[in-house]
């Protein structure tokens, strides 16, 4: 299945980690740093506080502003079943970085930029370790000193050629 039309329920962050609507900065910003999230669910209130919110409030020196108050609201969300695209849809929509995903009307997860990429990446690395693998892991490749022509066949790239020290390239081809 292509990354992109994966549901959302297998890239998204859970449990969320949500607190009560009259938790104040302070708190926010210990449980933030503590759990090295970037986001909390403001319970029974509908909203997001986000670490750019808790920026934004403590550099006005307000430490005991109540997450109700600071809160985004009401949360972008997706469903549990939605695919990745549409999660990525929803973020460029309204220009933000997570989105809450429901099962319902509960909050199940977060899906992040930071989610996205790394559920990309990792199609990404598969792709370059079916090109690496089609030489095989231990093959070795000819490199050619781009001054005096001498070759050399190494298992990895030689730093420069050992008759004149001048850079080296890879030339070896795939033959079937």
């Amino acid at each position: 299945m292509e990354s992109l039309e994966r549901p959302v329920s297998e890239v998204m962050t859970e449990p969320i980690r949500s607190v009560p609507p009259e938790t104040p900065v302070s708190e926010l910003a210990t449980i933030l740093l503590e759990e090295s999230i970037g986001s909390v669910v403001v319970a029974e209130a509908d909203g997001i506080v986000t670490k750019t919110d808790l920026l934004t409030e403590i550099s006005s020196s307000n430490f005991t502003t109540p997450a109700s108050e600071l809160m985004t609201d009401p949360m972008v969300t997706v469903s549990r079943d939605a695919d990745v695209q549409t999660a990525i849809d929803r973020m460029d929509e309204y220009e933000i970085k997570r989105v809450v995903v429901e099962d319902g009307t509960e909050a199940v997860g977060i899906v992040s930029t930071t989610d996205v990429r790394e559920a990309l990446t990792t199609d990404f690395d598969s792709v370059i370790s079916m090109f690496a693998g089609a030489t095989g892991a231990d093959a070795e490749d000819t490199y050619e000193c781009l001054s005096c022509g001498e070759r050399v066949t190494a298992a990895s790239k030689p730093g420069t050629c050992d008759a004149c020290d001048s850079p080296v390239r890879n030339i070896s081809m795939p033959r079937d």
